[in-house]
């Protein structure tokens, strides 16, 4: 059986916190053989994009980007913006 764990987000106010909870998490993992890749861990960030939100030492914050992509964008107002849109859609 093979189990893969994508996020691992450890998040705190200072570095001392954040390295005790690092020490915490790799010794648990230890003590039940779960291993961890070198080359695909992040250590030490500021703050993570993570889904819609970015956690970091102050909390979750639910980001909008994916809705202020579509609140810039410029619907056609005419039957000639409307033709030009399609043109450009094909």
């Amino acid at each position: 059986v093979y189990v893969y764990i994508d996020n691992i987000i450890i998040a705190s106010k200072n570095i001392e916190e954040y390295l005790k909870y690092v020490e915490t998490v790799l010794d648990i993992f230890d003590k039940v053989y779960v291993y961890i890749l070198v080359e695909k861990s992040f250590v030490a960030y500021l703050s993570v994009r993570l889904l819609s939100y970015i956690v970091n030492g102050e909390g979750v914050a639910k980001t909008d980007d994916r809705i202020a992509i579509f609140k810039k964008l410029k619907f056609p107002n005419t039957l000639k913006t409307l033709e030009q849109y399609f043109s450009i859609a094909r």
